[in-house]
């Protein structure tokens, strides 16, 4: 997909390239290689969107994972801290109201 959005710029640059040097590139031509450039480029975001969208990046093994915490002292068990509110622990801030 890429070769063939490469060789449509270069048809559309030789192809503004010849009406120059023959005289005939007159602004309406001008405006209109806009739009066709224009497009070329959202055709190429187009191209592209789907592949990044559809292959996202590989995800690391749970193992390489797991190693990379047990090495980074900031996350190593002996330095963790106990958090002051265990899991499942429900703070009531709230005065009731009656």
């Amino acid at each position: 997909m890429v070769k063939l959005y490469w060789w449509l710029w270069s048809v559309v640059a030789v192809a503004a390239l010849g009406f120059y040097l023959f005289g005939s590139f007159s602004p309406m031509v001008a405006i209109v290689f806009g739009f066709i450039a224009f497009g070329m480029v959202f055709m190429g975001m187009i191209g592209v969107l789907p592949t990044m969208a559809a292959h996202p990046p590989a995800l690391a093994k749970a193992s390489e994972v797991k190693a990379d915490i047990a090495a980074s002292p900031q996350l190593a068990p002996e330095t963790r801290q106990a958090s002051p509110v265990t899991v499942g622990t429900v703070r009531n801030t709230h005065a009731a109201v009656h």
